[in-house]
């Protein structure tokens, strides 16, 4: 990597992570498990887009699993193999979350359970750590 880094476009996805981090929490203390796996989604896409974005790369569409490959190829051992893993589970909480025709059966609330919140979290986590790491590692590299 030899292009300088973008600090302020890294800081602006990475607040608004931080923002669908804590409404995830609300969503799910108010037993909204469907919104707080989505905004979890959405939180750690977020996250992936501001250190793609922060190193001048391509940080366009919405699948995490291919932003994901993207920081990965970016970073190499860095994107760990767990964190690919994370975002593969969150990114299955894109679209069913939120939409009553994505199930056989029954809105998204009566398929989500605290279980999926606290998974959703959890690989959420997982991802703002690895991208803060890497963040972080890349600017005292520089």
């Amino acid at each position: 990597m030899n292009s300088p880094l973008d600090r302020d476009e890294f800081e602006r996805w990475r607040t608004q992570s931080r923002s669908a981090d804590e409404t995830a929490k609300l969503a799910r203390r108010g037993g909204h498990h469907e919104w707080a796996c989505f905004l979890w989604e959405q939180a750690a896409q977020l996250a992936v887009k501001g250190l793609l974005h922060g190193l001048g790369l391509d940080a366009w569409g919405h699948d995490l699993t291919v932003l994901s490959a993207r920081a990965g190829k970016a970073l190499g051992k860095t994107w760990t193999t767990a964190a690919s893993e994370a975002a593969a589970r969150l990114s299955r909480h894109y679209i069913p979350t939120r939409y009553p025709d994505a199930h056989a059966s029954g809105a998204p609330s009566s398929h989500y359970t605290e279980a999926d919140s606290d998974q959703a979290e959890g690989d959420a986590r997982l991802i703002f750590e690895v991208v803060d790491h890497a963040w972080v590692a890349l600017g005292s590299a520089r």
